[in-house]
């Protein structure tokens, strides 16, 4: 399958763990759930761990290092978003991931990026800027800039960091096991999960599962095509929300949000014709 196919795939998976991840922010402190959510994502993976080949050199360890630091400082702005966010406000904030993955992959991948990609990463950026005026009030303006640009760049190098290490030769197994299990040990040591019962693991485990499928389709799109194409299809996502909140609560999105998202659209259309 193409990076287009994994591209699309990625979205409509992260889609489904955007709204459960919605959900458990409802329940539990949003920052508490971090560490056990990436321990389940890491236990996906780990039992094919023996059976795959593992690489290692100084290069290899740097870029796995730098993958686990970008999931952890992405992984407060994303949670930090949820709990005062809606779930389709917080997937458009991620969404202007495409730019900093077209910087990266401009300077670390040449001739990676199309004038017309760097064209739909645009749209796609003017979309968000528009849909998300106001959609986290709870953080305060400052706040939700910051955790905005965050995200976004955060989630956008992560995509390029995934090429680099396939470009070393480094597998799905390795480069997934690794960074969610170095993020998981960093959260489960620095923020336990005090006031999050054993209880909650099944709902959680349902959301790992989710967000496992979306990071894995991630690294198969960015093994076949360039890292910007893939982050951009994963734009579509807030679209996807967007229908399934309206269809939730029986009412129409709000206007500026779905103006935002269906620029957003425009981006990916102009990908898929590339």
């Amino acid at each position: 399958m193409s990076a287009v196919t994994f591209g699309l795939l990625a979205a409509i998976a992260n889609s489904s763990q955007a709204i459960l991840s919605k959900g458990l922010t409802d329940r539990y402190p949003a920052r508490q759930l971090i560490g056990v959510l990436l321990l389940l994502n890491c236990l996906l993976l780990l039992p094919f761990a023996p059976f795959v080949a593992w690489h290692w050199n100084l290069e290899i360890v740097g870029l796995h290092l730098v993958s686990a630091l970008l999931m952890i400082v992405t992984s407060i702005a994303v949670w930090d978003m949820f709990d005062t966010g809606a779930a389709s406000a917080t997937t458009t904030a991620i969404a202007l991931s495409p730019i900093p993955a077209a910087i990266g992959a401009v300077i670390l991948l040449p001739g990676s990026v199309s004038v017309l990609q760097a064209a739909a990463a645009m749209v796609v950026v003017v979309g968000v800027l528009w849909a998300l005026r106001g959609a986290f009030a709870g953080l305060g303006r400052t706040g939700s800039v910051v955790r905005i640009v965050v995200a976004a760049t955060g989630t956008g190098l992560l995509t390029v960091a995934t090429r680099l290490l396939y470009e070393q030769d480094v597998g799905v197994v390795e480069t997934y096991v690794v960074r969610t299990g170095l993020a998981a040990t960093f959260f489960l040591l620095v923020i336990p999960p005090r006031d999050v019962p054993r209880s909650a693991t099944g709902g959680m485990l349902l959301r790992s599962i989710m967000v496992t499928l979306s990071f894995v389709f991630v690294i198969l799109g960015v093994q076949r095509g360039s890292p910007v194409v893939v982050q951009t299809l994963i734009a579509i996502t807030p679209l996807l929300i967007l229908g399934w909140e309206s269809f939730r609560t029986r009412t129409w999105p709000p206007a500026r949000a779905l103006a935002g998202a269906s620029l957003v659209a425009v981006g990916v259309a102009i990908v898929l014709v590339v």
